[in-house]
């Protein structure tokens, strides 16, 4: 399964509680609504250049690529871009069937 690894990094630390209420509440719940997404974390970092790490898993890099050019997602790209930036992306695929607890 193809997977996308963000590296965010706020615009200022005074976005950080907005930003995370905003992942929680309104990124997350978009999901649902995004067809070719698997699974969707964003996890704190600590110690590094940046500030969170995002992991998209997806069904389809193609469909996902496409997807990201409908309004829903560029009204996340809009908000998203108001609080942080992504300093670095990683197209990786999964080595199934992986481990969960």
């Amino acid at each position: 399964m193809p997977v996308i690894i963000d590296k965010i990094k706020l615009k200022s630390e005074e976005h950080r509680a907005n930003f995370e209420r905003w992942v929680k509440e309104t990124d997350y719940m978009a999901c649902h609504d995004l067809h070719t997404v698997q699974r969707f974390v964003v996890s704190k970092v600590s110690g590094q250049d940046y500030d969170y790490v995002e992991v998209v898993s997806v069904s389809s890099l193609t469909d996902f690529e496409a997807e990201t050019q409908t309004p829903l997602f560029q009204s996340l790209i809009a908000q998203f871009t108001q609080m942080a930036d992504v300093v670095e992306t990683i197209h990786a695929d999964e080595l199934l069937p992986g481990y969960q607890w």
